[in-house]
Order: C-alpha cells, then structure tokens, then sequence
C-alpha cells in the first residue's frame, strides 16, 4: 500500500493505492497524521486505486474523519470500487462519509 498527499487549495487528497488491510495500514496512518498535524481539515480520500480494505483501514479512516471532524473539517471519498463501497455499506459506514464517482467532485464539493 502506498499513500501520497496533494493539495489543491485547501483541500488535502489522500491517494491510497493497493490494499488498505494488515500492516499496510501503518503507511496510511502516516500520511493521516501528517495531515492532521499540518492542521489540514479538508481532505478528500482517493480509493481509485483502492482494491480493497479490512478493519484495521476502516478504523484508521474514521480516526482520520474523527481528527478533521475535531478540527471543523471533514473526510469526503472518491472512486471506490464496488468490493469497497460494499465494505462501507456493510459496516453502514457510508452513512459517515461523503462519498463521490471522481476526484475532481470531491474536491470542488468543500466548495
């Protein structure tokens, strides 16, 4: 798993790639950390590349969502794949989230 920041504005993206499950978490937290750190508070998930997820991403995403939420922030998704978009459904999940189709939606929706 690899995760990598960009800023646009104010809004942070968070791209994560591969599998956010086990501890490839670790890298994930991370980057999250550095993200609260820097007092950024709008930060929009990219999971295009997201193949999959397991408790320990889960947990690591809603602390991220509850850190920005401290802040008067927020966490918004983007690009889930169907096996993701499950998983958030499932866990009910996606009723915390902001979720959108593309990265370019996400963005432009802290408006």
């Amino acid at each position: 798993m690899s995760a990598t920041l960009t800023q646009y504005g104010n809004v942070t993206v968070l791209a994560v790639k591969d599998e956010l499950a086990g501890d490839e978490v670790e890298a994930f937290v991370e980057q999250a950390g550095r993200c609260t750190q820097e007092g950024r508070r709008e930060v929009v998930l990219d999971c295009s590349e997201l193949a999959g997820l397991d408790s320990r991403g889960l947990e690591a995403i809603v602390d991220l969502q509850n850190a920005c939420e401290g802040e008067l922030g927020a966490v918004k998704l983007c690009g889930m794949n169907a096996t993701c978009a499950k998983i958030l459904e499932i866990t009910r999940l996606v009723r915390r989230f902001e979720c959108f189709d593309d990265l370019d939606s996400a963005v432009k929706s802290f408006g």
